[in-house]
């Protein structure tokens, strides 16, 4: 009996060529392969760490297994065959390999068979990426760090100029860029070791390197070794010259940081024409006493309704 009969998407007598099937199909195609190569993908992994997983999970998988093309539709995946046992094979392995995520498992299992250049940087391309941003950082950082013209001095855009300034900022986003890597690598690996990494948010990374870069810079030039004055008593950031490049890696590897910094100085700013911070605390404290009252008012108002309905009962 021909295994094409028994799927109304095949006809047996006038196959669809690749410009005419039917986009519909094609989705069912691509769906099917997905759910296929995903399963497939957890099941190599849970056999290899250990996992206990369902024999008919295997089983199914080894039936929908193909060594040819079936008809030139898709390689590897049998047509003929309903869906439904193929998408509880995926549901069991998805649970077997929590928390893991059936999308990372199979990119990285893609990755492992790919095979591409500079594939001990990292095992997804993200990885790598960061890893070569991180190696630039630092061989900047070296290299920069050994011009004369770089010391605790140089990097004041009000007092220096030229060639020397330049240098100096160099040497700040280098630093920064070695934060901002550093964070951006420890966070993305703690996902890849636990199997969630998500692809869709590759750009989030690079989006919080690039703002690293940015922080960085601007710890570093705004904020003063003689801010820290005050608390140095022994005097030794200042004479080491290693507060600015602090800051930088500092506000690279944390955007966060300058975010906080910068917003806390618009606040303070807007206090000056608010008022004194007397009369802000004093506001919200008149603030919450009203609503406490108002509160207060609606729980009375609620108790008198309720004894005038329990004295007409």
């Amino acid at each position: 009996m021909d295994n094409t009969s028994s799927n109304p998407d095949i006809q047996p007598e006038n196959t669809p060529t690749a410009s005419t099937r039917p986009i519909s199909f094609m989705a069912k195609v691509e769906l099917r392969q997905q759910i296929y190569q995903e399963a497939h993908a957890m099941a190599e992994y849970a056999l290899t760490n250990g996992s206990n997983i369902p024999t008919s999970a295997i089983c199914t998988l080894e039936n929908y297994k193909i060594d040819e093309d079936n008809d030139g539709y898709i390689d590897g995946v049998r047509l003929d065959l309903p869906i439904e046992p193929l998408v509880k094979a995926h549901e069991a392995l998805t649970r077997a390999i929590q928390p893991a995520k059936p999308r990372t498992i199979l990119l990285l299992d893609q990755e492992k068979k790919n095979k591409v250049m500079l594939s001990f940087l990292g095992p997804v391309s993200l990885i790598r990426q960061l890893m070569i941003a991180g190696l630039i950082s630092l061989m900047m950082f070296i290299s920069i760090a050994l011009f004369p013209e770089v010391d605790s001095a140089g990097g004041n855009i009000l007092q220096s100029n030229g060639s020397a300034l330049l240098l100096n900022l160099l040497f700040y986003i280098s630093a920064a860029g070695l934060g901002a890597s550093f964070s951006a690598l420890y966070k993305a690996n703690s996902y890849i070791t636990n199997g969630t990494f998500d692809p869709t948010y590759q750009a989030s990374y690079w989006i919080r390197f690039f703002l690293g870069l940015i922080s960085g810079l601007i710890m570093a030039v705004l904020i003063s070794e003689e801010a820290f004055a005050a608390g140095n008593t022994e005097g030794k950031f200042l004479e080491d010259g290693i507060v600015r490049p602090l800051l930088a890696i500092l506000g690279g590897f944390s955007a966060d940081l300058a975010y906080t910094v910068l917003n806390r100085l618009v606040e303070t700013f807007e206090s000056l024409f608010r008022g004194s911070t007397k009369t802000l605390v004093n506001n919200q404290v008149s603030e919450e006493r009203n609503k406490l009252d108002e509160e207060m008012r609606q729980k009375e108002m609620k108790s008198v309704g309720d004894l005038i309905f329990l004295q007409q009962q």
